[in-house]
């Protein structure tokens, strides 16, 4: 009997498992997920069971009175493996991935591929799995011995790195990494090169967002959350401070090598818009230029010039 893949139990992959789930519960109408079924329970229980013969026919069953559910031939699938049917399992997985996204299938089909040396299939599979159902479990795959034959390979690094890249992207996308130049421990000066405050700026959720502490020179304290945002393409700001400032700095482009967000903003004397431009002079000094318009862009006028000036270690 071959050896159990590990995305069998789910232990080893909860991402996959996650997903396949969510897709049996969009897929079953209210009132078959809220009555027991008891042929899917003795599927299951002869799988726990490890009695593979027996939840092969089970699943065989459900296949044939719900054949347009992905899970069920995907768990033939993997019965079947396990009973050491691997042609038949190889079928079953194959039905399964028609069906639908069924990450469980396209992993054990790596398997199956795997341990019988058929290297390119595997890699397809395992591709599949990243591309298609954004399997980023790096740790399974590299731990798990059916993939012995694929770690001398030089793709199967670059695929770990795929999986990893799937559950951390900020850290290898290009333009969430386009305001590193900001993140730093910083003495900030004005223009005139007197005191200003202090900042501290952070890599923070994997690279996905700078987070900033600002104490100005009275002590007062100010924080800064800034992303990228895939959807709107753009660099954004979220201000406050602790005299009961906000801003949002929900627009922003690049001039040149400089960050230049705007934000809309009600100020007493009306409707104004805000400029806060980013500029790295160097690597370790960046000036933070400021610019507020009322007659909604014709006009400008400076509102702060800060320079931040890199803690020397």
């Amino acid at each position: 009997m071959p050896p159990a893949p590990s995305l069998l139990t789910s232990v080893r992959a909860p991402l996959a498992a996650a997903f396949v789930a969510a897709i049996v519960m969009a897929s079953q109408p209210l009132l078959a997920q809220a009555v027991p079924d008891t042929t899917s329970a003795r599927a299951e229980s002869l799988f726990a069971a490890k009695d593979y013969v027996g939840a092969a026919s089970a699943f065989q069953v459900l296949t044939r009175t719900r054949p347009q559910q992905p899970r069920y031939w995907a768990r033939l699938g993997t019965s079947l493996q396990l009973a050491g049917r691997t042609d038949d399992a190889v079928a079953a997985y194959r039905h399964a991935i028609g069906l639908g996204i069924a990450p469980v299938a396209m992993y054990n089909l790596a398997t199956v591929f795997a341990t019988r040396g058929q290297k390119d299939s595997a890699f397809h599979w395992l591709d599949e799995l990243v591309t298609k159902a954004s399997y980023s479990n790096d740790k399974a795959v590299s731990a798990d011995t059916s993939f012995a034959s694929l770690r001398s390979d030089p793709r199967f690094p670059a695929l770990l790195e795929r999986m990893r890249a799937v559950l951390r992207p900020c850290l290898t996308r290009k333009e969430s990494r386009m305001f590193d130049f900001w993140v730093g421990e910083w003495e900030v000066k004005n223009a005139q090169g007197q005191p200003a405050g202090q900042s501290s700026v952070q890599l923070l959720l994997e690279g996905c967002a700078l987070y900033e502490n600002w104490i100005d020179g009275q002590g007062g304290g100010g924080k800064s959350l800034n992303s990228y945002n895939t959807d709107t393409k753009q660099w954004q700001q979220f201000w406050t401070d602790q005299y009961g400032r906000v801003t949002e700095y929900r627009e922003s482009t690049w001039i040149d090598g400089s960050l230049q967000f705007t934000a809309h903003q009600i100020m007493p004397q009306g409707p104004a818009l805000l400029h806060m431009t980013f500029t790295p002079v160097n690597p370790d000094l960046v000036r933070q230029f400021g610019e507020i318009s009322t007659d909604s862009g014709k006009t400008w006028v400076p509102s702060f010039d800060l320079y931040y000036h890199r803690k020397k270690k």
